[in-house]
C-alpha cells in the first residue's frame, strides 16, 4: 500500500488565526459612550441650580384671590366698563343690581347696561319710540307679553317696538351685558308696571342648558344667515 505522507510529507496544521476587533470609525468611536464617563462638576452645579430657580419661582408665585362674586367689575362679561350702580327712583324697577354707563350722552344716547346674575327689569313699554338692545356679554333673557322669553348670548340684536310691554334682564346663574341705543322721537317716554313674577323668572333654564353653543347668533340673524 502506498504511502501518500512518504512522497508528498505529511500535510502542516495551520496555527489558528485571531480575529481582531472589528475596527470603529473615528464618528462611531465620538458617539460611543465611555463606560468609565462621570458627570462632570460643572453639569452638576448647572442641574442644582436650575432646580433651584425653579423651587424659587413655584415659591415667589403668588396665589390669585378669588374673584368676588358681587364685584361688578371683575365679573363683567361686556367689552365696556360697567359704570356706576343704578340709583334712586328708577332702580326700584329692577329685581337687582343693574350698572349704567352712558357711552354717548349726547342727541342719540347710548348705554351700557349690566345686571347681576338674576337681575332683571319689571314689565314696561317704550311709548312713542322703541329702543335696541345690542348683547355684548353673559346670558340673559327678553320677553314680549304673550310670547314665550328669548335666550340672548352675545351678537344677539333685539328690535323693542313702541307700545309693546316687555322685560328684559339676566339669566339666574350669569352676569349680563348690553347696549341699549333708544329710538329718538320727540315725545317718547317709558312707563313700567309690575315686576316679573318669580315663578315665572325661575322657571327659566340657566344658562348653560338655553345656550346653543354659537356666539354670533343675532348676528346670523340680522344678515338673514340664521340656520
Amino acid at each position: 500500500m502506498l504511502n501518500f505522507n512518504k512522497f508528498f510529507g505529511a500535510p502542516k496544521e495551520e496555527p489558528p488565526v485571531e480575529t481582531p476587533e472589528e475596527a470603529k470609525t473615528p464618528a462611531e468611536e465620538e458617539a460611543a459612550p465611555s463606560e468609565t464617563a462621570e458627570p462632570t462638576e460643572s453639569a452638576e452645579t448647572e442641574a442644582a441650580a436650575a432646580a433651584g430657580e425653579a423651587a424659587e419661582n413655584a415659591e415667589a408665585a403668588p396665589e390669585e384671590p378669588p374673584v368676588d362674586e358681587h364685584d361688578a367689575e371683575a365679573n363683567n362679561p361686556g367689552a365696556f366698563p360697567v359704570g356706576e350702580p343704578l340709583t334712586g327712583d328708577f332702580a326700584n324697577f329692577f329685581s337687582g343690581k343693574t350698572y349704567l354707563n352712558h357711552l354717548v350722552p349726547k342727541a342719540a344716547s347710548v348705554l351700557n347696561m349690566t345686571f347681576e346674575p338674576g337681575c332683571r327689569s319689571s314689565w314696561h313699554i317704550h311709548h312713542n319710540g322703541g329702543q335696541f338692545l345690542l348683547v355684548t356679554g353673559g346670558a340673559g333673557w327678553y320677553q314680549e307679553e304673550g310670547r314665550e322669553a328669548r335666550p340672548l348670548r352675545p351678537g344677539d340684536i333685539v328690535k323693542v317696538p313702541a307700545e309693546i310691554k316687555h322685560w328684559h334682564g339676566a339669566a339666574k346663574d350669569s352676569w349680563f351685558s348690553h347696549l341699549l341705543v333708544p329710538v329718538p322721537v320727540p315725545g317718547s317716554s317709558n312707563a313700567f308696571l309690575e315686576e316679573v313674577d318669580d315663578k315665572d323668572y325661575d322657571a327659566l333654564p340657566p344658562s348653560r342648558e338655553e345656550s346653543d353653543g354659537s356666539p354670533f347668533g343675532g348676528i346670523a340673524k340680522l344678515f338673514g344667515k340664521e340656520k
